[in-house]
């Protein structure tokens, strides 16, 4: 980021990580005990930590709360259901995710040796749903929602519950953004990419 600014023109004043740590220590008090020094002395310091000789915070709010009367504030979420249901036509819910060798798109862990460890997206199916659906494990299915339709290579097994089905985001080419709603949350306007209604058909 440092060599992307200079190019840039621009002079961020922390040549060095440890540089910036430094700054960020003057800037705000929550970082001022932590040192790249300290570091690697002691391995691990827990934030915050305001002095160089404190050992640092590794619970927040033992005594009391960060608001002015010192108590926590809970409040109920009203229940929203999902923009979705499975029917008859769509009879499956598929939950997307990230798999354990890749991270999100996999723009960058596709182009390494994490390819090797999970080269193709798989769609992960209880053994019930492969039988009704006359799907075998290895085979390439074609996943189908209200939205679009995606290709993948169908695992079958018992990491899914019946009716249930999992992929991954991690390889474009599947097709598997196509398949998800314009439905989002409310708050945060994340899109429902835990309860799409799909239904899937063999080869």
């Amino acid at each position: 980021m440092h060599a992307v600014a200079s190019a840039m023109g621009a002079d961020l004043g922390c040549p060095t990580p440890a540089a910036a740590l430094a700054e960020c220590g003057r800037i705000a008090p929550l970082f001022a005990g932590l040192s790249h020094d300290r570091l690697d002395r002691e391995d691990a310091v827990p934030w915050p930590c305001r002095d160089p000789g404190h050992p640092g915070e590794a619970k927040l709010y033992r005594d009391r709360f960060a608001t002015a009367d010192g108590r926590a504030h809970l409040a109920a979420a009203p229940y929203l259901p999902p923009g979705e249901h499975p029917d008859d036509d769509y009879p499956l819910i598929l939950v997307t995710g990230r798999r354990w060798a890749h991270y999100n798109s996999g723009s960058m862990t596709r182009r390494g040796a994490n390819l090797a460890l999970d080269p193709v997206d798989f769609l992960d199916l209880h053994p019930g749903d492969a039988h009704r659906y006359a799907v075998r494990d290895g085979e390439p299915v074609t996943l189908e929602s209200r939205h679009g339709q995606a290709r993948l290579i169908a695992r079958v097994g018992e990491q899914t519950a019946p009716g249930q089905v999992f992929c991954s985001f991690h390889f474009p080419a599947s097709g598997v953004n196509r398949l998800t709603s314009h439905h989002a949350d409310t708050v945060t306007s994340c899109p429902e990419y835990k309860v799409t209604a799909v239904r899937v058909v063999a080869a």
